[in-house]
């Protein structure tokens, strides 16, 4: 098959990508569409992933719509050029418009119950929406045609089948990475995260059992330059499987820590169903509304001087066990598309492999 995967984010590079190389295997024609979004570009290079250049993410609701309307004129171009049988995206906003009027299937997958702008676009022109089973429906709404999968998207990356940490030489001290958005995102507008006031006090907490590596979305102000993450981003999991503890403001990152073993504080006005699990379900993570100041500091304290690595590796090996093989099971579906429609909408018949 001629087989389009639309990549608009740069967690999305990295959650794709195995799917890709096992789909190029099997010996399909893949076709991958990229956003200039962050460092999207220079991950799919690092990754030795082609691309064809579709957008830049502009700001602001009138941006985001002509983004919208510039990708389906491109779209169209390449589902004609190259013969699209079958277009892939998480979300799906980009892919979803134009593959129902051009009579292609779309997948369209998802966790984030807060993008209900792109959501309510997406989902009703998509050809099959996928779920995380812990996609929380009373806020994200339901759809028709929606299947669900016990899995999380880090783990199409970071299971142990995809990912092998590095050995470190034992370090000398502990080592702790925070993030910081931008707020920049669809769902984002009307967000705020923590104050610099806020963000200097956190450091100030960490900095006292160990070395802190900051990674932002945004320029960080003088006060946090030192502290600024410097790896290339595509070493960047590595360098979170050896940390002690990730902190901050981004849900795909916490849960990556998650799948890691590695014990995360996320701090949001906004949950997400994944979060909520990994914290009530698995307790591999702690989720902090920013007005939960004090809590937050807390659990900064305890966590930053605790040695949790050996409880947090059978926290990990609990919920692993709860989930399935995100990546190969994604990348069967497409490879049998479309003959295993029936099972999919019939999960519990799918044959799915689990982590051993």
């Amino acid at each position: 098959m001629n087989i389009f995967f639309n990549i608009s984010h740069p967690a999305h590079v990295h959650f794709f990508r195995n799917t890709i190389a096992n789909l190029k295997k099997r010996n399909h024609n893949i076709i991958v569409g990229a956003r200039k979004k962050d460092i999207t570009l220079q991950l799919l290079d690092q990754y030795g992933i082609d691309y064809i250049l579709l957008t830049k993410k502009g700001s602001g609701a009138l941006s985001l719509l002509l983004e919208l309307m510039t990708q389906q004129l491109k779209l169209a171009h390449i589902i004609q050029k190259y013969k699209i049988d079958l277009m892939v995206q998480l979300c799906g906003i980009f892919n979803a418009p134009i593959g129902k009027l051009m009579n292609i299937p779309t997948i369209a997958l998802s966790d984030t119950e807060i993008a209900k702008i792109d959501n309510s676009i997406s989902f009703p022109l998509s050809t099959h929406v996928f779920l995380t089973s812990c996609f929380d429906h009373s806020i994200g709404g339901s759809w028709k045609k929606q299947v669900h999968y016990p899995g999380y998207h880090e783990l199409a990356y970071l299971s142990p089948k995809y990912f092998k940490p590095e050995k470190e030489i034992e370090k000398i001290e502990k080592r702790f990475l925070v993030r910081f958005v931008s707020w920049e995102a669809a769902h984002d507008i009307g967000e705020e995260g923590l104050t610099l006031e806020q963000k200097l006090i956190l450091i100030k907490i960490l900095k006292k059992y160990g070395k802190v590596y900051i990674s932002s979305e945004s320029p960080l102000p003088d006060s946090l330059k030192q502290y600024a993450f410097s790896l290339p981003f595509s070493e960047v999991h590595q360098f979170m499987a050896n940390c002690d503890l990730v902190l901050g403001e981004s849900a795909t990152m916490a849960s990556e820590a998650a799948c890691l073993g590695v014990p995360a504080i996320y701090i949001s006005n906004t949950e997400r169903g994944y979060t909520t699990e990994q914290d009530k379900k698995y307790g591999i993570i702690k989720y902090f509304k920013v007005h939960q100041w004090e809590e937050i500091l807390k659990s900064a304290e305890l966590w930053a001087s605790s040695d949790l690595r050996e409880e947090w590796k059978e926290k990990r090996a609990a919920m692993l066990r709860d989930k399935i093989e995100v990546t190969d099971w994604l990348t069967d579906f497409i490879n049998h598309y479309p003959q295993d429609i029936k099972t999919s909408y019939s999960f519990e018949k799918y044959v799915i492999k689990r982590f051993t």
